[in-house]
């Protein structure tokens, strides 16, 4: 009876590992979908092509990018969780929809996904926002921006791409790490939140270094420091925050992820030509073109990351949305 009881249970995991190990060997036998949750054109787009251009070579199979873009991420966040686990659609994510996430939980909300109902794959990029102000400014440095603005709590006005968006995080991060109080002019966007800058209708901003990197080239705003551990290759003189002392650190990053339940051969499968694709000279070139940086983070160290980040990003949007009469 036990030798009964055994083979009932040993015979089905035996079958299952060997489904596995084919199922494994066998992919990609069609084309992939890369769900991603933001409009075309954008970084999400970006990385995502990027990475199809050079993944596809090494997995024989087309990678279709499919833009499901509204709610700040959430909707194609949600149709990647619900998708079919089979390896054949893939999320494209990032810290805008971690930011997103947090959001909703800040406002009392259950979001319509957690990052429990995915299987990481890895993050690509890693783009530390920078403290920008006009080129005409008298802030020559940080520090002249941190002494004026805590001589004058909330006189100067900080520019934004939206409430609670990926221009105003980071900003706000700066602003409590320095104790410092500003006045919050959201834009609708980045392109508009530099033209302001630019126009002088705001004191400072903090921006991402692609779209950025053209006005500091053309002496049309001035990088005061980046948000980051390490300086940028663009902007080899700026400082970071870190080097100045302020532990005002804030990257935005880029990285896929498939459906929870996706099988284990497949998503180690993914990993390892993510690791490949990430070592590659020319995806490496095409990244580096857009501004950004390759900064691999492997998807067994994903989780991790996500964890220190959400409570990083939560810590701050529970404070804003208290503070904010926009829910």
């Amino acid at each position: 009876m036990r030798n009964g009881l055994l083979t009932s249970v040993v015979a089905p995991l035996c079958l299952m590992l060997t489904l596995g190990v084919a199922v494994g060997a066998d992919y990609p036998t069609r084309s992939i979908t890369m769900i991603s949750p933001m409009a075309p054109g954008g970084g999400h787009d970006f990385v995502a092509r990027s990475f199809s251009a050079v993944a596809e070579k090494t997995l024989g199979q087309p990678l279709v990018v499919v833009n499901k873009a509204g709610a700040a991420g959430m909707i194609g966040g949600l149709a990647t969780a619900q998708a079919t686990p089979d390896g054949y659609t893939l999320g494209v994510t990032s810290t805008n929809v971690n930011a997103a996430l947090q959001k909703e939980i800040a406002s009392g909300k259950k979001p319509p996904f957690t990052w429990s109902d995915y299987a990481p794959i890895a993050i690509f990029t890693n783009s530390p926002t920078l403290i920008v102000v006009n080129a005409e400014s008298p802030w020559k440095t940080l520090a002249d921006l941190i002494r004026d603005a805590k001589a004058k709590p909330g006189f100067y006005a900080l520019g934004s791409g939206g409430l609670y968006g990926m221009s105003h995080l980071p900003a706000e991060i700066f602003a409590r790490a320095a104790g410092l109080k500003f006045r919050h002019v959201p834009y609708t966007g980045g392109g508009p939140t530099l033209a302001a800058l630019v126009g002088k209708h705001i004191d400072f901003a903090t921006m991402y270094p692609g779209p950025t990197l053209p006005l500091v080239q053309g002496k049309k705003i001035r990088a005061l420091a980046v948000q980051g551990d390490q300086r940028l290759k663009g902007y080899p003189d700026v400082p970071t925050v870190k080097e100045l002392g302020l532990a005002a650190e804030f990257s935005g990053w880029v990285g896929f992820v498939a459906p929870q339940k996706t099988p284990v051969p497949i998503v180690t499968r993914l990993r390892e030509v993510s690791k490949l694709v990430a070592e590659d000279k020319k995806f490496i070139e095409l990244i580096e073109s857009s501004g950004d940086e390759v900064r691999f983070v492997p998807g067994d160290k994903m989780g991790a990351y996500l964890q220190y980040e959400s409570e990083k990003i939560a810590k701050v949007m529970v404070e804003l949305v208290k503070e904010s009469p926009a829910k």
